[in-house]
């Protein structure tokens, strides 16, 4: 406050470098020219140095971004710096510091989604589950607005009970959170799930009813149901436990051959995003396809791909990708829906991982304590090659 008048609120980063302010009927207006600007130096600008790392980062250049935001950081200790510190340092395997960073960003401001659901979700890689679970279910998994024509489920009596659980992040999340509907279904509930178009099969192939949702154009008629809930948010409420496979598919009859087949995923479903992490590099797929001993033959499981040296089948449907990872003796994957649905079938899968692992593969962790079958191979650092040395190792000592 400046005498009787507030300070206007502004967004501006050299507001409050300010020398003079000017009366309004709505307050104190920060008061800057042209020429003082100049005047200040450009190690104040802290937001152009943040930036700069930023860029940097998103060009896969890590360890440069790292000296650049540690600049930023020295010139002002804000969320965006150390957040951007944060996803730095993940991208380079370094989480014990991240974490750090992290949980700096969300005491300065705990309203902060993107700093509060990076912390939740570190913490969460480090199997803090009772600290991750609440700011987790707040960022990712929250869906008060269906509160206004339905309660939400959180611990009440099911038996008899029809529940609708709607679906949340990608096919991966999806996957990984499903095992927890048998446990609805174990307290006597009916459970119907809200989901994409070609998740629609395989769900209903595991006895639940589905509704088909492509973005957000579909009818409810609410009162058809008792409660919902996220499904996202059903770790929080349930717990997240291997019961055995909970996931199946039935194998379909494939045409003879000699040779065994391993099933192979290289590209992630990173579409929109500006830099490409769990996907393979085009060289890095080769060494893999040409390491595979003659007594195999490959399965082609990455969709829209050419087969390289692979076997094509249809995969229109999540459903169709059960029923060939069923025929397999091996899936090896980057980080995607298909690991996720090998590893819920429980068929052996190994599943690369670059620096940056995402927290649904915990840290410490040579099997994922989630899917016994699933081996991982974890980079180290930034990107993923040492991960893709260690799979073609085991491969070429089949």
């Amino acid at each position: 406050m400046h005498g009787e008048f507030p300070i206007i609120p502004t967004l501006h980063p050299l507001a409050d470098l300010a020398r003079r302010y000017r009366e309004t009927d709505y307050g104190l207006e920060a008061e800057m020219t042209t020429e003082e600007a100049r005047e200040i130096k450009d190690g104040v600008l802290w937001w152009e140095v943040n930036n700069k790392a930023s860029a940097l980062y998103l060009q896969g250049r890590s360890y440069e971004a790292l000296g650049v935001v540690k600049q930023a950081l020295k010139m002002k200790r804000a969320v965006p710096t150390l957040v951007n510190m944060s996803v730095i340092l993940e991208s380079i395997g370094r989480f014990g510091e991240a974490i750090g960073y992290a949980k700096e960003a969300c005491e300065i401001d705990a309203k902060d989604d993107r700093a509060s659901a990076l912390y939740a979700e570190a913490l969460l890689r480090m199997e803090r589950y009772a600290e991750g679970w609440p700011l987790y279910v707040k960022n990712r998994a929250s869906m008060d607005w269906v509160k206004h024509w339905l309660p939400e489920w959180t611990d009440q009596g099911l038996q008899g009970k029809k529940v609708i659980v709607i679906e949340g992040g990608g096919f991966g999340d999806n996957i990984y959170f499903f095992r927890n509907l048998d446990l609805l279904r174990a307290r006597g509930a009916e459970v119907t799930l809200i989901c994409q178009p070609s998740f629609v099969s395989l769900v209903e192939a595991q006895g639940y009813r589905a509704i088909a949702n492509w973005q957000g154009n579909i009818d409810i008629d609410w009162r058809d149901y008792d409660y919902y809930t996220p499904l996202l948010a059903l770790g929080a409420k349930l717990g997240m436990k291997w019961n055995g496979p909970y996931i199946k598919a039935d194998n379909f009859s494939w045409e003879f051959f000699r040779k065994k087949r391993i099933g192979l995923c290289w590209r992630a479903g990173e579409g929109k995003s500006p830099r490409k992490q769990r996907s393979m590099t085009d060289e890095q797929v080769w060494d893999v396809v040409n390491s595979l001993p003659k007594s195999y033959k490959w399965v082609n499981l990455t969709k829209g791909q050419p087969p390289l040296k692979a076997e094509s089948v249809n995969m229109e449907t999540w459903l169709d990708t059960a029923k060939v990872i069923a025929n397999l003796e091996l899936v090896i994957s980057v980080d995607t829906g298909v690991a996720h649905l090998a590893g819920a079938m429980g068929k052996p899968v190994w599943v690369c991982l670059p620096g940056l692992g995402a927290w649904q593969y915990p840290l410490g962790h040579e099997y994922h304590p989630l899917y016994p079958s699933m081996k991982i191979f974890r980079n180290s650092s930034e990107g993923m090659q040492e991960a893709v040395d260690l799979v073609v190792e085991e491969l070429e000592a089949l």
